[in-house]
């Protein structure tokens, strides 16, 4: 696999990376987001242990639209890949926020894998919540489609959510 697709597959995974603001779920609602996500900073590091082997340090901004209301949420998040051509391991992992109008935070990690030409599949939970979002629990699943390489991505994420009580 050439760098450029790499880096293009990166850029769709990694949204991953950031997920919408659940401005309309309660106790275990269904939420559906989709979305674009796009690089804003890369570094790649070489590990050493087999040539070609390396990890990639990433800064991604997403767009979600949450399917139920129409409401669009800007996320951001930070990923790492471990990318082995050698050993056929491509492996994504990162941590991801939203920050509604308020200024209140949603936390989550997800992690990942390829499973096509341009397509990666992976989980995602949250991790904490500040404010109204302090409590939040829920997770899901996300599938990223690259547009190319060093292009935005499309994102696809399902769910389950528990909003606190307020």
């Amino acid at each position: 696999m050439s760098w450029s697709k790499i880096v293009a597959v990166l850029t769709m995974v990694l949204f991953l990376f950031g997920f919408a603001v659940v401005d309309s779920a309660f106790a275990g609602e269904k939420v559906k987001w989709h979305g674009t996500s796009f690089t804003t900073e890369t570094k790649q590091m070489e590990v050493g242990d087999a040539e070609g082997h390396i990890m990639l340090l990433t800064k991604q901004r997403q767009l979600y639209i949450n399917e139920a209301t129409g409401e669009k949420t800007v996320s951001m998040s930070v990923n790492t890949m471990d990318i082995n051509p050698a050993a056929k391991q491509f492996r994504t992992t990162g941590h991801g926020w939203s920050v509604d109008k308020d200024g209140d935070k949603m936390m989550r990690v997800h992690e990942g894998g390829p499973v096509g030409e341009n397509h990666w599949r992976g989980t995602w939970k949250y991790v904490k919540g500040t404010g109204k979002y302090e409590g939040i629990k829920g997770g899901g699943t996300w599938d990223s489609y690259s547009m190319g390489p060093q292009q935005p991505s499309y994102l696809e994420v399902e769910g389950d959510v528990e909003m606190p009580k307020q």
